[in-house]
């Protein structure tokens, strides 16, 4: 149980869970691709991987099972309502990597194969999707000066290539079919 509470100690600090979320947000003075690379694919998800991978030692426990679960659940669901109140595009983004890694922390807690293959999928979708929106914001906060969403219109047609990754992205990011955001947030329900 110490070495156990240790390492969820560990891991949950890392990958940014409640009441260790904090941190993940006010990271975002970085430049954008910095951003990109910390929130998408990186940084974050180190925490995650240490749970992946002790998942064979403690996925028994049922102390395991509670604290990853609840860990999860609480940390996207919080995250979700302070993403919603939001208006920095980056702040946004930067709050829902944590809703993200609520699920896999959650998924990984759960621990079936089901939720395993969901959070590998998901990991890896995170990562493509997260990254794109994170240059497109970049790329808006370059041309108009700023990333508060209530003073951006019309940029459509001034980033017409921003608008299309933009569209891309935003649909893996939504589940939609047929990318590769539907297929692991198609497993994330499964599991």
């Amino acid at each position: 149980t110490p070495s156990l509470l240790l390492i969820l100690l560990g891991a949950f600090t890392k990958s940014a869970q409640f009441p260790f979320h904090f941190w993940l947000p006010g990271a975002m003075a970085a430049p954008t691709p910095v951003s990109a690379y910390l929130h998408s694919s990186t940084m974050v998800k180190a925490g995650v991987y240490l749970l992946a991978r002790l998942l064979p030692v403690y996925g028994d426990s049922s102390l395991w099972f509670t604290l990853l679960c609840s860990a999860g659940a609480f940390t996207a669901l919080w995250c979700a309502i302070q993403a919603y109140r939001q208006t920095d595009l980056k702040l946004m983004l930067a709050f829902s990597t944590n809703v993200i890694l609520g699920q896999l922390v959650m998924l990984i807690g759960i621990g079936s194969s089901y939720a395993v293959t969901a959070a590998l999928l998901l990991i890896a979708a995170h990562s493509f999707y997260k990254a794109g929106l994170f240059m497109v914001v970049g790329n808006i906060d370059k041309a108009t000066g700023t990333r508060e969403y209530h003073e951006l219109a019309g940029l459509r047609a001034v980033l017409a290539i921003s608008f299309t990754a933009a569209l891309v992205t935003a649909a893996s990011k939504a589940g939609l079919p047929p990318s590769f955001g539907f297929l692991s947030k198609e497993y994330l329900y499964k599991a």
